[in-house]
């Protein structure tokens, strides 16, 4: 009999048996009930739905479990609902769609939805709540299990950072996704197991980290193109740089394993160029960048007249097909790119990109004595503006993290504002010395080591006020408002050379060769004034300019990579 278990692959991508699959489908909420599937459980809807899912030539769903409905009350279960649970489950095996269940449904669509006697209790910090939520978890798992081979993978719960991880400490959180993966293959042993959360596991600090979800097999991204849901402007849909993030968000997390857009949309489905232009952009971007599978948000238009759609009632224009079960005429692009994946392979693994923007060891602040101040939110707006222009020049750009040897291969590092401990400076100077070339702009005075001072070829000599420096290179004028928190650092020159000063002749860039690689220090944090001025299309993209410049001055032409460590 032909094995039609879906397994994960050394390369990060699934498989169904021994043949390549590609994950393509949509999130789940019935369009009369929305999140109160469970309780109302229209069958014949659920049924029909299932079988458009089908018809549309999709492979996955994802579904999700509002915990009060199983567990109405903590420590109660209401069998019931894992009756129908177990049916849903029949449903979909039956028309050869795989399932990705979502279990801790305690935050959806900006509702929050938990059993009683949870009140006050942290869902991260509190041990019955961590008790309840493994059980839970435990319990759904004993049913999901016999339908091993119509399962896609198990998903802890929605977009979790949203419910009380900034109130609990991140110990706690890993502590709790550690005993609810455990939980579930205590019941379920051969499960892939996801966490479903949204972008703040790259862009800030919320307890969910990456490379710190323990027991779990992948990483997913949630990304929407609303500028106040991200954290740096930009000009609608249609702008590169909105169509950019949510593929530098994937490799981001690629670096730190395999990675499923598990929901993406453009949430104003309405206008079809705009929505033609980001999915032509975005979903192609996103595939190069690693991603292991796409699933929409969502199959139906919700009109239930219930919270919390009452209070967001964009939710009811976000369907895939509309009540006539045709794809909306605006979303064909969609289907258009998921038919292109039908006969998908994995690709060969690539050589590297020959620039990659620096992933600092230390990126996370909470209760982390070790970082030397970077701030994700920072690091990540600069990292992203980099991303942006480079790739706008046309560069295929990696990322690399700290810590970790560098790729062979790699000939240009970019460190666009974070700061490092001196073990990373150590292992920075030493892969320059051996051929590579950095481009590091704001370098700090805190963490200005001798290491640092043969690199950069200078020495800080004083912290001055952070005003503005204006520059002339690149065959332009330039104003730099943005230095590390600490203050401007002051300079004297030992084997560099100034290639832009300010006014009154301190220097704004110095460029130093060490052994057989380059050194270009930019003392201000031009990715932060990139950033701050984003959402201005002809003011952001006047700054390519200045990248393009920066990267021909440290990168010149050359043979051969160096080797070494971060």
């Amino acid at each position: 009999m032909r094995d039609a278990t879906v397994t994960l692959g050394p390369d990060g991508y699934f498989r169904r048996g021994a043949r390549p699959l590609m994950p393509v489908g949509v999130n789940y909420w019935p369009a009369s009930c929305g999140v109160e599937m469970w309780t109302a459980w229209p069958e014949a809807e659920i049924r029909h739905d299932l079988d458009v899912v089908k018809g549309l030539g999709l492979n996955s769903i994802r579904f999700f479990l509002r915990w009060p409905d199983f567990e109405p009350e903590l420590g109660s279960y209401d069998e019931a609902m894992f009756g129908r649970l177990r049916q849903f489950m029949g449903w979909c095996a039956e028309r050869g769609l795989l399932a990705h269940p979502a279990l801790v449904i305690g935050f959806m669509s900006g509702g929050h939805f938990w059993p009683r006697g949870k009140d006050q209790r942290n869902l991260y910090a509190d041990p019955l709540m961590r008790e309840r939520s493994a059980a839970f978890c435990r319990r759904a798992a004993e049913v999901l299990a016999p339908f091993h081979e119509s399962m896609l993978a198990v998903d802890l719960g929605n977009e979790l950072g949203c419910a009380d991880a900034w109130g609990a400490p991140p110990a706690a959180v890993r502590a709790w996704c550690a005993a609810v993966t455990a939980a579930i293959r205590e019941a379920y042993p051969r499960a892939l197991i996801v966490c479903g959360l949204d972008s703040g596991q790259v862009t800030m600090d919320y307890g969910w980290r990456l490379g710190e979800q323990p027991g779990t097999d992948f990483y997913s991204a949630h990304t929407y193109p609303v500028p106040a849901w991200n954290i740096v402007p930009f000009d609608g849909m249609t702008d590169p740089f909105c169509q950019a993030i949510l593929p530098f968000n994937v490799r981001a997390m690629r670096t730190f394993g395999p990675v499923m857009v598990q929901e993406f949309s453009t949430i104003l489905a309405c206008g079809g160029p705009e929505v033609e232009s980001y999915i032509h952009a975005v979903l192609p971007a996103c595939l190069e960048a690693g991603a292991n599978g796409f699933l929409w948000w969502c199959l139906r238009d919700v009109r239930a007249a219930v919270e919390p759609y009452l209070h967001s009632g964009f939710e009811g224009r976000l369907g895939l097909v509309d009540a006539h079960d045709r794809v909306k005429p605006q979303l064909e692009c969609v289907m258009r790119f998921f038919r292109s994946l039908r006969d998908w392979t994995p690709p060969a693994p690539r050589p590297p990109a020959d620039l990659a923007l620096y992933w600092p060891l230390h990126y996370y602040r909470r209760d982390n004595p070790a970082n030397p101040g970077n701030e994700p939110t920072a690091v990540c707006r600069r990292m992203l503006a980099a991303y942006y222009l480079l790739t706008q020049s046309g560069h295929r750009v990696d990322i690399v993290r700290g810590g970790q040897p560098f790729p062979p291969g790699l000939r240009t590092l970019i460190i666009a504002g974070a700061l490092l401990t001196s073990p990373e400076i150590e292992a920075v100077r030493t892969w320059v010395e051996q051929g590579g070339q950095v481009l590091w702009s704001g370098p700090a005075w805190r963490q200005w080591t001798e290491a640092c001072d043969a690199l950069l070829g200078a020495q800080p000599v004083s912290i001055k006020s952070p005003r503005a420096m204006t520059v002339e290179c690149f065959g332009e004028r330039w104003t730099l408002p943005h230095f590390p928190a600490d203050g401007r650092t002051e300079v004297r020159l030992t084997t560099a050379h100034v290639l832009a000063a300010a006014a009154d002749g301190a220097p704004a860039i110095i460029v130093n060769t060490l052994g057989k690689g380059r050194a270009v220090a930019v003392l201000p944090i031009p990715e932060e004034t990139i950033a701050s001025v984003a959402a201005d299309r002809p003011a952001r993209d006047r700054w390519r300019r200045w990248y393009d410049g920066l990267v021909a001055l440290a990168s010149p032409s050359r043979t051969g990579s160096p080797e070494g460590g971060a």
